[in-house]
């Protein structure tokens, strides 16, 4: 097994514990407080889409020693520290995506089976206590990535614009972040705290089937689109249970789906425009709809956009 593996699977935990969950949760979701952190992302993604790339793997060393100094910082994260954050996550998430398609997806679902289970595990820990986490994490990468094997090919091989396939990632990052952002706060379905061996089962269970259909995304269109409405749907009849068997289904497959065809656009410049709508623009309306327990929002953008993509001529390809 390459140790990029490993790299992808310390980088995803460290989105999961300290940028999504961590970050937030310190700051007790005070928009007012953190608002430069998509600002930051959206940024790094652009600029990694148009820098001009000689070495990757020497970018990568570099942004992930400074992604360790910063986290020396955490929780106390000022404005312009949450910028960089940003910033370096925006930055190196193309990057790796696009050096890590030289892997198989078994090395994709094992790296991200990986950081679904200790994510998973960890998602009680304290946020104001996880600075060691922070830290480790990024030197973790470091360390895999020393002894990885990086394949050198160009960075940006042509290739058009996938506007349907991002409109549908879009749309399954927004449903999935409105949920998790809403439950994240729900003191009754918060089924990571009270369910948590049996989410990391299902979690585990939904990167398999994603793996052992070997299914693209377009493909499993209806699927996703009946797991997240399964998910909703047992959200609204407060079955906790059901929520923490499907909903960590939905997640799990249809990540390892996205994620597989983000590395196979084979060019840094469309995963990096890609992810300014998928990583940051609809998890921050996801983020504002759940601050302001609107969720109905998302139920709405879920149906109708569901049901747009299913008529789409070109649809979503593989």
């Amino acid at each position: 097994m390459n140790l990029l593996v490993i790299v992808l699977a310390s980088q995803l935990l460290y989105y999961l514990l300290i940028v999504q969950t961590g970050v937030v949760g310190a700051f007790d979701s005070h928009i007012h407080d953190i608002f430069t952190l998509p600002i930051g992302g959206v940024i790094g993604s652009l600029l990694s889409a148009y820098w001009r790339h000689e070495n990757l793997r020497q970018e990568l060393f570099f942004m992930f020693a400074i992604q360790i100094i910063v986290s020396w910082y955490y929780p106390n994260y000022s404005l312009g520290l949450l910028l960089v954050l940003g910033f370096i996550v925006g930055y190196t998430t193309p990057l790796l995506l696009h050096i890590f398609k030289s892997q198989s997806r078994l090395g994709l679902a094992l790296g991200m089976a990986i950081s679904y289970a200790i994510g998973t595990a960890l998602y009680d820990y304290p946020f104001a206590q996880r600075g060691t986490i922070a830290v480790a994490l990024p030197m973790i990468s470091i360390i895999a990535l020393y002894f990885s094997y990086v394949q050198k090919t160009s960075a940006f091989e042509t290739e058009v614009f996938p506007v349907s396939v991002v409109i549908s990632m879009m749309l399954w990052i927004f449903a999935d972040s409105a949920l998790f952002e809403t439950l994240s706060r729900s003191h009754t379905l918060d089924v990571w705290s009270h369910f948590t061996a049996l989410v990391i089962t299902a979690h585990l269970v939904g990167v398999y089937l994603a793996y052992r259909f070997k299914k693209s995304l377009r493909e499993s269109h209806w699927t996703i689109f009946g797991l997240f409405v399964a998910s909703y749907g047992m959200y609204y009849a407060g079955n906790a249970v059901g929520l923490a068997i499907v909903y960590p289904i939905a997640i799990s497959y249809y990540n390892v789906l996205l994620f597989s065809k983000l590395i196979r656009m084979h060019n840094i410049r469309l995963i990096g425009v890609s992810m300014v709508g998928v990583g940051w623009v609809a998890t921050s309306v996801a983020n504002l709809i759940a601050l302001e327990q609107m969720l109905w929002i998302a139920v709405v953008i879920l149906i109708g956009g569901g049901i747009a993509l299913s008529f789409t001529k070109q649809g979503v390809r593989s």
